[in-house]
C-alpha cells in the first residue's frame, strides 16, 4: 500500500473533511473513506464515512471524498449527517 502525498484535508462551513482513501490490494483501485471533524474550542468530534465506490487513482478518490463530505455537511445525502458533530 502506498503512502499519500496529496493534500488530504479541506475546511468547509466550519467542518474539516479529511480524506483517507484506501488502496485495495487485489485491484490496486482506491476506495472512498474519510472523516468529518468539527472543532469547538479545544475539543473536537469526528465521524468516519465511506463508500463502496472505487477509483483508478488516489487523486480521483480524494476528490470524491471531498465531494461526498460536502454533500453530507449540506444535508444532501439521505441517511448521512454531520449535524450532531
Amino acid at each position: 500500500m502506498q503512502r499519500s502525498l496529496l493534500m488530504n484535508e479541506m475546511n468547509y462551513k466550519g467542518y474539516v473533511i479529511e480524506a483517507i482513501p484506501e488502496q485495495l490490494v487485489v485491484t490496486g483501485r482506491w476506495r472512498v473513506k474519510f472523516c468529518i471533524w468539527r472543532r469547538r474550542g479545544h475539543a473536537s468530534t469526528q465521524r468516519q464515512f465511506g463508500a463502496g465506490n472505487t477509483y483508478p487513482t488516489e487523486r480521483e478518490a480524494v476528490a470524491h471524498c471531498f465531494n461526498f463530505g460536502k454533500q453530507i455537511i449540506d444535508g444532501q445525502m439521505e441517511g448521512y449527517s454531520a449535524a450532531d458533530l
